[in-house]
């Protein structure tokens, strides 16, 4: 039997860590789906995104075997993180596949580049942006990443990786700034755990919404909150996500409270993944006008819930209608998300069910796609 390849992944969070989003998912699920093909080590912190305190119950700086997952984990304590700890680490497992994560990272993501460029990695390293060269995180403390991205090309370390992008629109958006670049297509990897099909109770004329998402300018809660300004029917509108900027949330919970009667909000915080699947059960849609994802986890955890979803064009569940499964319209148009609102709330039962069963199926189909990890195994060579 041939060896195993040794894959190292390093990224900022990891599970039980949640608070970071679709990153830390999207590593878990290549841990779940490939870890029979590879032997898989995944160097992390010990303390979540935004958070101070450790996770409890975590031995820290050592590796540790995760029977769930089949994977070994190492998690740095994040207070006394440097350089020559993630060198050692790295060098350690001597990986035949280096796989990095969010482009801009300095510990996970920087450093490493610059191992491999001066040589110090001889390993293959694979970078998975997710996202970070989008126009709009990019827009983000653009003072600070234009200027690596500048160094980065300068230096030519594109030329001395391979880029996991994971979609087309992705591929551009590597290949505008890494011209010439070689770079490899692979899906991001979903969460198959799919529980049989639930509805719930759906009165005509009221509608239950559920926004997830980290509360930042760019997943535009503020959007959601002025289209529902809008709307005539009963609304309920339950927040879950992390607030992560302040100043963001603030101008939301002045919008919150101009709200009329018939329009409830209610904030309920960060929420781990358990959580959120029994808040989607008792939701009938899912409302995110994000103006960016590259792949948007929670889109399809509520579609594999049943849920149908409401969302921007900016994301890769596109022409969703088709398939009863959920709405995909650009930003420009607000009207058009009052509109399907209203709907929606007007529907009865029956009308509801068709919509969370075209969801279910849409992500059933999805997860029982053989050739989901083939391309993974392209990346790897």
């Amino acid at each position: 039997m041939a060896k195993k390849k040794k894959i190292l992944i390093l990224i900022d969070w990891f599970t039980p860590g949640y608070k970071a989003g679709g990153p830390i998912q999207s590593c878990v699920n290549i841990c779940k789906a490939l870890h029979t093909h590879y032997d898989i080590f995944v160097l992390t912190t010990d303390t979540d995104h935004g958070e101070t305190a450790p996770y409890p119950g975590i031995l820290s700086n050592q590796w540790i075997a995760d029977a769930e997952l089949g994977v070994s984990i190492f998690y740095a304590v994040k207070k006394t993180l440097g350089r020559e700890q993630i060198k050692t680490a790295i060098l350690a497992i001597n990986a035949d596949i280096v796989y990095l994560n969010l482009l801009f990272a300095p510990f996970f993501a920087v450093y490493p580049l610059w191992l491999k460029l001066t040589g110090v990695i001889t390993s293959k390293v694979v970078m998975c942006p997710r996202g970070t060269l989008y126009e709009s995180a990019l827009c983000v403390k653009r003072y600070k990443k234009m200027p690596l991205l500048w160094l980065y090309k300068r230096m030519g370390i594109h030329k001395k990786i391979t880029f996991h992008a994971t979609n087309e629109r992705e591929q551009e958006a590597i290949a505008k700034y890494f011209p010439g670049s070689q770079i490899v297509i692979a899906d991001n990897l979903p969460d198959t755990t799919q529980s049989f099909f639930e509805s719930c109770k759906k009165d005509t004329g009221s509608l239950k919404c559920i926004f997830i998402a980290r509360i930042v300018p760019i997943k535009n809660l503020l959007y959601v909150l002025q289209v529902l300004k809008n709307i005539t029917d009963t609304i309920s509108l339950t927040i879950a996500g992390p607030a992560e900027n302040e100043a963001y949330w603030n101008e939301c919970k002045k919008l919150i409270d101009q709200l009329p009667q018939h329009i409830s909000v209610q904030y309920a915080g960060a929420k781990n993944k358990k959580e959120i699947n029994a808040l989607l059960q008792q939701h009938h849609l899912l409302l995110l006008p994000t103006k960016g994802e590259n792949f948007g986890h929670a889109i399809f955890e509520a579609l594999l819930a049943g849920r149908p979803v409401l969302i921007s064009d900016q994301t890769p569940w596109l022409q969703l209608e088709q398939t009863n499964a959920g709405w995909d319209y650009p930003l420009s148009q607000p009207e058009l998300f009052i509109k399907k609102i209203a709907q929606l709330a007007a529907a009865d039962q029956q009308e509801f069910d068709q919509y969370a069963k075209g969801a279910w199926q849409y992500a059933h189909d999805f997860i029982n796609n053989p050739a989901l990890t083939e391309p993974y195994k392209m990346l790897f060579e």
